[in-house]
C-alpha cells in the first residue's frame, strides 16, 4: 500500500510505502510556500474530473489488481472521493500530469548530500594540481581527459572544448573530475588540451562548429 498526501494547511508533502510486514518507508517533505505553489498549479474545478474507464471486455491480470482511492478536501466546496482500479483507463485523464508534477517537486530537494559520493569522497585540491575532466561526447560510454583552471567545473556541466586536428569546438559533458600532481598526470598535459569555457544555456542545442 502506498499514500501520498498533500496538505496546504500544514504545507506538507508525504509519501508512505506500507512495503510489508514491519517494513514501512516514509518520506515527508516541509516547505514553507512551496506546498501553496503546488497545488496552485492545479485548477481545483477540473483536477481529477474526468475518467475515460475500462471496456466491459477487458481482461483482468490475476493477483495484480491495484485499486485506488484519491480524497480531495477543500476548503468551501464538498469533498470529493474518486476511486477506481489504478490503471491508465480507469485513472482520472490528468493524473499522469498530476504524477510528473509531484516527482519533479521531490526531486528537486533530492536525497541531500550525506550520502552522495560526489560530497562526501571530495579531495580538497592542491595549489600545484592540474584539474583533469574526464567528458563525454553525444552520451557516449568512453570518456576522454581535458584539462581546465575552472574550479568552478562540476560533474554534469556541459562545457565546449576544442575537438580534432583542427580544434572544432563541440559540446561534451563533464562525468567525473579528478585532481593530479605533476607527477601522477594521466597523460602528458603538454598533450592534452584544456576546456575552453562552460556551456551556456542558449548553447546546448546547437550543433558542433
Amino acid at each position: 500500500m502506498e499514500h501520498l498526501i498533500i496538505d496546504r494547511e500544514t504545507e506538507t508533502l508525504e509519501h508512505i510505502q506500507n512495503i510489508g510486514t514491519g517494513c514501512k518507508v516514509s518520506r515527508k517533505y516541509e516547505i514553507e510556500g512551496g506546498i501553496e505553489h503546488l497545488l496552485d498549479e492545479f485548477d481545483a474545478k477540473r483536477l481529477f474530473s474526468k475518467i475515460v474507464g475500462n471496456p466491459d471486455d477487458v481482461i483482468d491480470t490475476p493477483n495484480e489488481m491495484k485499486d485506488y482511492k484519491i480524497t480531495i478536501d477543500y476548503k468551501k466546496n464538498q469533498q470529493r472521493i474518486i476511486t477506481g482500479s489504478f490503471d491508465k483507463n480507469n485513472l482520472p485523464e490528468d493524473f499522469g500530469e498530476f504524477a510528473d508534477m509531484v516527482i519533479d517537486f521531490m526531486n528537486f530537494y533530492g536525497l541531500g548530500e550525506i550520502l552522495d559520493p560526489s560530497v562526501y569522497a571530495k579531495v580538497f585540491r592542491r595549489k600545484t594540481d592540474y584539474i583533469f575532466c574526464s567528458v563525454t561526447f553525444d552520451e557516449g560510454q568512453k570518456s576522454y581527459y581535458y584539462l581546465t583552471e575552472d574550479d568552478s567545473i562540476k560533474v554534469d556541466d556541459f562545457v565546449i572544448v576544442p575537438v580534432g586536428k583542427d580544434n572544432h569546438r563541440a559540446i561534451v559533458k563533464v562525468v567525473n573530475i579528478e585532481y593530479f600532481g605533476e607527477d601522477h598526470v594521466p597523460m602528458p598535459v603538454k598533450k592534452t588540451k584544456y576546456i575552453i569555457r562552460k556551456c551556456t544555456d542558449v548553447e546546448y542545442d546547437l550543433p558542433d562548429e
